[in-house]
């Protein structure tokens, strides 16, 4: 028996529409995956300090009264942020906005909602010497707190490992007087 055209249509409709489904799904899983990693990177990018002005604000506080934070070598004492936080009572809220901030990130990162990498090409140096600079305040914090800043601070040494850098800061003891 001989099958004609039309016969052999309709035999290979089906599959056809299979192959034309899987096809499909493919690209649309394809594009959501693209579309997902679009967001992610801009969350990510969302992290910069540069992002609103409420955290550029934070920013130039802290380095009016400190100066260039990557000019400065080792942590700062508590007396000295205590000195200076008297002297302008907006500088701790400025401290706490922007080490907020990178605990928010470090959160995100943690929770896949913002990208690893993305983040860490884009603001680890300036994480990790933030990190390095008000690591007595962050300790002092975390001695009532033993949770805060957790995120921040493991992430801090992550990134540390990732960059080759010392795993984990040396970090001067916590300087009281």
């Amino acid at each position: 028996m001989v099958l004609e055209t039309k016969d052999w249509i309709m035999m290979l409709s089906p599959v056809v529409v299979a192959i034309g489904i899987v096809v499909s799904t493919f690209h649309i899983k394809k594009q959501m995956r693209m579309t997902y990693n679009l967001y992610m990177r801009e969350k990510s990018l969302s992290y910069s300090l540069y992002s609103n002005q409420h955290l550029r604000d934070a920013r130039l506080k802290i380095e009016k009264e400190f100066g260039p934070l990557f000019s400065i070598k080792e942590a700062i004492s508590m007396k000295d942020l205590k000195d200076k936080v008297a002297q302008d009572s907006e500088l701790l809220a400025s401290i706490m906005t922007i080490l907020a901030h990178w605990e928010n990130m470090a959160l995100a990162i943690n929770s896949g909602i913002a990208d690893n990498e993305v983040c860490r090409d884009m603001v680890s140096n300036t994480l990790i010497q933030h990190l390095r600079v008000f690591y007595n305040f962050i300790e002092e914090r975390r001695e009532k707190n033993p949770r805060i800043y957790l995120n921040l601070v493991n992430l801090s040494r992550k990134w540390q490992d990732e960059l080759g850098q010392t795993t984990g800061v040396n970090y001067n003891p916590i300087l009281r007087g």
